[in-house]
């Protein structure tokens, strides 16, 4: 892949090209936008043209002994930094933790030592460092000499989704640039381009135009993240239906049973994520689904709270208008916007490894302490 086959990110790298035609190329970068839109795509194609030794215009030749060496996944001065590094650990007492945050021993083993070593192969060295919000401020604060000056002519990507949980110090080291989500009319395309969207084999799992409208509404643009839960067993929209259809029926003496639901549900498709997913921990993985699960309720939520002005067809969830209109008659504008607060809440339990299980209980019981479900 080289450069300009980058799907629907022109201005990101029109920055690129021009950065590369005048020879001004910066040491560090942060590359910046949700998840799933082609910011660790763009970074590859960006460091195998850094690597190169005979760039054709704006592009890697694709045959000199780098390119070679990128595209064999063997590139010795290519290097991605991710926080489940930390279990390949020189230190086997380190090798025993569980990765969270990027932690400060991954950057320090596997990025500030490596900088400083010779490149072996190219005249340069890359390193691409993925969830970079995640650096805690101990890990930024070891990065920051080597942003500012990498030796041995070396390059820095930092992949981030939230830029504002950087370090202003971190951030004015590096060059930013902003990667857009992509319109739902682009995901359907490429889905369907792909082959993603085809008729299903049972009515619990359809596949089609619906469901890539769905998922590009839900992950607001990202298509990486929707072609992932398109392609998820048993399917995750089959689960999303049975979700908003439950959830539009659910009463407080239903909380128990309807958390246990929840809960395997988001465990269901983990084998099928694990394999489309190798690199990423299965705690990891977990957190993502159980996420991905309370996503969908805010967004019924929300849906409900603008139905009444916003046509079916402009809502997350067109395709089940009569469920969320039972939710909108049930609950009002501000009981949605406490439920939805009540969510935001939860993913942050979610993140920070608060026992899973235990999660979509307590969100279920929670609501009844508002007050806001009532027994009918």
């Amino acid at each position: 892949m080289n450069l300009s086959e980058i799907f629907c990110q022109d201005k990101a790298v029109n920055t690129l090209t021009r950065a590369f035609e005048t020879g001004r190329i910066p040491h560090a970068y942060i590359f910046e936008g949700i998840d799933g839109i082609g910011k660790y795509t763009t970074a590859n194609v960006w460091a195998k043209l850094l690597l190169c030794k005979s760039p054709v215009k704006n592009d890697a030749c694709g045959k000199c002994p780098s390119c070679l060496a990128f595209d064999a996944d063997s590139h010795p001065d290519f290097h991605h930094i991710y926080k489940e590094l930390i279990k390949l650990s020189n230190d086997a007492n380190k090798r025993k933790r569980q990765a969270i945050e990027l932690p400060v021993d991954v950057i320090r083993e596997f990025l500030v030592d490596k900088v400083q070593l010779k490149p072996s192969l190219s005249e340069s060295k890359v390193f691409i460092v993925s969830e970079a919000e995640k650096l805690n401020k101990a890990s930024q604060n070891l990065l920051l000499k080597t942003l500012e000056e990498p030796p041995n002519k070396s390059f820095i990507i930092l992949l981030c989704t939230k830029l504002e949980d950087l370090l202003p110090t971190t951030k004015s080291r590096c060059q930013i640039v902003h990667f857009r989500p992509l319109s739902e009319e682009k995901i359907i395309e490429y889905l369907a381009e792909k082959n993603v969207n085809k008729p299903a084999l049972s009515e619990a799992s359809p596949k089609g135009e619906q469901e890539a409208k769905f998922w590009a509404r839900l992950t607001g643009g990202s298509l990486g993240q929707s072609e992932l839960l398109t392609q998820l067993e048993p399917s995750f929209y089959g689960i999303k239906k049975e979700l908003i259809e439950r959830l539009s029926k659910f009463q407080v003496s239903d909380a128990v049973d309807f958390a246990q639901w929840l809960n395997s549900s988001s465990s269901a498709p983990s084998e099928s994520w694990q394999k489309l997913k190798p690199d990423t921990s299965k705690s990891d993985l977990s957190r993502q689904a159980k996420k991905v699960i309370v996503s969908i309720i805010i967004s019924a939520f929300t849906d409900a709270m603008k139905i009444s002005f916003a046509g079916a067809d402009k809502m997350t969830h067109f395709d089940q208008s009569a469920q969320i209109k039972r939710l909108a008659e049930r609950f009002c504008p501000e009981d949605c916007a406490d439920i939805i607060e009540l969510c935001y809440e939860m993913i942050r339990f979610i993140d920070a490894s608060v026992n899973e299980k235990l999660v979509f209980e307590h969100l279920l019981l929670n609501c009844a302490d508002y007050g806001i479900i009532k027994v009918s």
